[in-house]
């Protein structure tokens, strides 16, 4: 059963409207118009009517949407029967660079401490990059901060709110009034934490080079060089404890941002995506963050 062509055939025949199906799904027009051909052939009947405002699904349509529902359902209730019986359940589960620094070994304990039988296999990238690989159904779920564009076949449950800070070393202090040219030391080019302090620095004119160092250390070691600052999750640099820190309150720069849990709609309640997701949130009970 290829449980993601089926996911494919539902999108086509609720949204009856390839344009959009494409642009969400990531296929092209003429792609998806292959699909719903074949479609036709498989049932021997039109799935949509052709009108002069677009296409309008019709009654056998209808019937074949409600049928591919139906096989979703028992798919999923299929594995969850079987599930009991597995040693292990494999998961791919996607964070941030700043997530996985955080929670990725508080969660990796909390899953053998508590004989979960639960193999997470860790993806490292962006939230915009996450959020598009569960879209096409390239991995399982996410931990990552708010992504900007929210589609619309993914749940985004808010597990937390979080605070980042946009520092320099104490004895490189810069003046932003000044706008003189500045470096940017990211972990990430696609952070929201990254895109919020870009965005700030783009309204006050200040001009600057993004530089994406992949280790806290070296970006707090890089901070030594003038004209540097960096944007980093307030929780990851008090894990550093590195002196010589300053910290700038900058006015209309909102240092918060929404850390969210990312699947697909389509998930079962019982499926051990949410098995995970019950383990992340304990775990933000025992060492809460800023929360909603």
């Amino acid at each position: 059963m290829n449980i993601e062509e089926i996911t494919l055939k539902i999108e086509i025949l609720e949204r009856q409207n390839l344009s959009k199906s494409a642009e969400m799904t990531n296929y092209t027009q003429s792609a998806l118009t292959s699909k719903v051909k074949k479609m036709e052939a498989e049932i021997g009947q039109e799935v949509f009517k052709r009108t002069p405002q677009g296409l309008k699904i019709t009654d056998v349509g209808i019937q074949y949407l409600n049928f591919l529902k139906l096989m979703t359902q028992e798919y999923d209730e299929f594995l969850q029967a079987i599930g009991s019986a597995q040693t292990d359940t494999k998961i791919s589960f996607g964070t941030s660079h700043t997530t996985i620094k955080i929670y990725g070994a508080p969660i990796m304990n909390a899953l053998q401490t508590n004989n979960i039988p639960l193999d997470v296999d860790f993806i490292v990238e962006s939230s915009t990059s996450l959020n598009q690989k569960i879209h096409n159904a390239e991995m399982d779920c996410a931990l990552t901060s708010n992504p900007i564009k929210h589609y619309s076949d993914l749940n985004y449950d808010m597990i937390a709110t979080e605070t980042f800070e946009v520092i320099s070393n104490n004895t490189c202090i810069i003046n932003f009034e000044e706008r003189s040219p500045v470096t940017l030391l990211v972990l990430s080019r696609g952070c929201m934490y990254t895109h919020a302090m870009a965005e700030w620095l783009k309204k006050n004119q200040i001009p600057f080079t993004m530089k994406e160092i992949k280790s806290v250390s070296s970006i707090l070691d890089f901070l030594q060089i003038d004209n540097s600052i960096a944007v980093l999750n307030t929780k990851l640099i008090d894990l550093y404890n590195y002196p010589n820190i300053h910290y700038y309150d900058l006015q209309q720069l909102n240092k918060v941002i929404e850390t969210v849990f990312i699947y697909k709609k389509s998930e079962s309640k019982q499926s051990s995506i949410f098995q995970l997701k019950q383990v992340i949130e304990s775990l933000l009970l025992e060492d809460p963050i800023e929360q909603s």
